[in-house]
């Protein structure tokens, strides 16, 4: 399964959904390949460092990461289109109408309530609140089916 992340930058929600999301899979044994991007992406844009801390709280090792925005090719990767908010999915779904049967509001794709904040120059427990959200979408997205 191919998983393509989106957010607004490309720096926060959406990369930290495309490592997280890779891990798991990782630790679960799925085949699973991630990628992420945004709406508004700017290859400059760096990743905040609480965005590193919250991978790094769960064994994930800073890599190279660069920035890019949505395109027709990313789109055409993915098996799934992952997005944070009512808005992207508008974004996306109105840019690239091809291809908004695959395009899903990440925590309602799974059955959870609510959409992940953007917690871009807010306070640490914003980063945090942000990252337990993600969290809990992608523990719930890539468990195992039942035997």
């Amino acid at each position: 399964m191919k998983f393509l992340f989106v957010c607004t930058g490309n720096i926060c929600r959406s990369f930290f959904a495309e490592m997280l999301a890779r891990r798991l899979a990782e630790q679960t044994g799925l085949s699973v390949e991630t990628r992420s991007c945004g709406i508004a992406a700017e290859y400059h844009y760096s990743v905040p460092l609480e965005i590193w801390r919250c991978l790094e709280e769960r064994g994930i090792t800073r890599a190279p990461h660069t920035a890019q925005l949505v395109s027709r090719p990313l789109l055409q990767w993915a098996d799934e289109v992952l997005v944070m908010t009512q808005t992207h999915k508008a974004v996306v779904d109105d840019s690239f109408p091809e291809y908004r049967r695959k395009v899903f509001i990440l925590r309602e794709r799974v059955g959870l309530l609510g959409e992940v904040i953007d917690p871009f120059g807010q306070s640490w427990a914003a980063y945090d609140r942000c990252a337990k959200s993600i969290e809990e979408a992608l523990r719930l997205l890539l468990s195992p089916a039942p035997r």
